[in-house]
C-alpha cells in the first residue's frame, strides 16, 4: 500500500508540477494527505489523481486556450489577420493587477507576440468589439462588480455618454472569455446585470468558457462536475448546515442520488459520493477548530454567495497560477492545525 501511494503522489507531482505557489513533490502530497484517517488515504490520492488529469491546466495549456480564443475571434469577426483584430479590439482590464486577468492579458501578450508579429499595446485604436478575459466565473460577483461599475463610467471615445449607452447605441458587444466558468455562475451574473443595468445588457454580454461546470442541480440533466453531497442523513452534517445564518438556495445544498445521470469527472458515482462526504466532514472539523468565522463566505467546500444556505461552490478546476477558494478548503486551508495542498496567490489580497 505504501508503495503504491508513493506512486500516485508522484504521478499527482508530476500534473501539478508548475504551480506557481509552492513547489510539489511527492513528499508533499503524501504529507498532505496524512491529515485523512488512514483507509482514506490511497482512495484520495487516486480520486485526485484521477481528477487533476481533467482539470489541472498547466500554463502551456492554459496559452493552448488562449491562441484557440484569438483563432475563433478572426472568424468570429470576420477579420484578414490578428493585427487588424487587435487594433480595433478594446481589452478590458477592471481587476487589479494582482489578479488573474492581468496575468492572462500577459500571457495573451506574450501569444500575440510570438506568433502573430503584434501586441496588445496597439489594441483598441477603435472599438468595434470588447474583450474580457478572465480565468475562472464562479459565483459571478466579481465580473458582476466590474460590469455593474464600469457600464456607468463615461466612455474613453465619447466622454458625452457611459459605456453602458455607448455600446447599446453603436450595437457593439463584450465578449467575456473564460478559461472556466459555472453554470449557476453566468446565469446570475447575466439576471444581475440585467436587473441592475437594464434588459439591454442581455444583447449587449457575450459569456463563454473553455471548460463549463454544470453545477445548476435545478436545470435540465447537469453534468454536476463539482461537489454536491447526496444527503446521506448525516447529524454532524446537518448540525453544520442548520447553524449557518444563510437562509436562500437550501434546496441547493444536496443534489439527488440519480444525479448526475451520467458520471464524467470522478471515477465512479460509489468515488463521488465517498470523496464528496470526506472533504465536506473534514472541511466541518476545519472549521469547527477556528471559533467564530467572520467570513461568511466560506463552506467547508469553499466560498459562496453569503446568503446562500450550502457547502460551498464545491468547484474542481485548477490553474498553474492558482486555484480558486471555491474549491473544497480541504485543498486551501492553511490554518487551525492543517496544511494546504495548495498554497493560494494574494492569500487576504482584495
Amino acid at each position: 500500500m505504501l508503495l503504491f501511494m508513493i506512486n500516485v503522489a508522484q504521478n499527482i507531482t508530476n500534473i501539478l508540477s508548475d504551480y506557481e505557489n509552492n513547489h510539489f513533490t511527492s513528499e508533499h502530497v503524501l504529507d498532505w494527505v496524512s491529515q485523512f484517517n488512514a483507509p482514506d488515504q490511497g482512495f484520495v490520492l487516486e480520486e485526485l489523481q484521477n481528477i487533476f488529469q481533467k482539470t489541472y491546466y498547466s500554463k502551456a495549456k492554459c496559452a493552448q486556450i488562449l491562441k484557440l480564443y484569438i483563432e475563433q475571434w478572426i472568424k468570429v469577426f470576420k477579420y484578414p489577420d490578428v493585427p487588424t483584430f487587435i487594433a480595433e479590439t478594446v481589452f478590458l482590464k477592471l481587476q487589479p493587477d494582482h489578479k488573474s486577468q492581468c496575468e492572462l492579458l500577459n500571457l495573451l501578450d506574450e501569444i500575440l507576440v510570438k506568433f502573430y508579429n503584434c501586441n496588445l499595446g496597439s489594441s483598441g485604436l477603435v472599438a468595434k468589439q470588447y474583450i474580457y478575459l478572465d480565468d475562472v466565473l464562479s459565483t459571478g460577483q466579481t465580473i458582476g462588480r466590474n460590469f455593474n461599475e464600469w457600464f456607468n463610467l463615461s466612455n474613453e471615445f465619447d466622454k458625452t455618454k457611459t459605456n453602458f449607452h455607448y455600446l447599446k447605441d453603436k450595437q457593439i458587444k463584450i465578449h467575456v472569455c473564460l478559461l472556466c466558468g459555472h453554470s449557476w455562475g453566468i446565469y446570475n451574473t447575466k439576471y444581475g446585470l440585467i436587473k441592475n443595468i437594464g434588459i439591454e445588457v442581455e444583447a449587449i454580454l457575450h459569456i463563454q468558457a473553455y471548460y463549463i461546470i454544470e453545477n445548476n442541480i435545478k436545470q435540465y440533466n447537469p453534468k454536476l462536475n463539482n461537489m454536491i453531497p447526496v444527503d446521506n442523513q448525516d447529524p454532524v452534517i446537518h448540525e453544520y448546515l442548520n447553524s449557518l445564518k444563510a437562509v436562500s438556495k437550501s434546496e441547493h445544498a444536496f443534489r439527488l442520488s440519480t444525479q448526475p445521470h451520467e458520471e464524467n469527472l470522478f471515477s465512479s458515482t460509489v468515488a463521488r459520493n465517498r470523496l464528496e462526504i470526506l472533504f465536506l466532514t473534514k472541511g466541518i472539523e476545519i472549521l469547527s477548530r477556528v471559533g467564530e468565522l467572520r467570513v461568511e463566505q466560506i463552506r467547508p467546500l469553499g466560498y459562496t454567495v453569503k446568503s446562500h444556505k450550502t457547502f460551498g461552490l464545491g468547484t474542481l478546476f485548477f490553474t498553474y497560477r492558482n486555484i480558486p477558494n471555491n474549491s473544497p478548503i480541504v485543498f486551501w486551508w492553511g490554518n487551525n492545525n492543517w496544511r494546504p495542498l495548495f498554497v493560494l496567490k494574494n492569500r487576504g489580497v482584495r
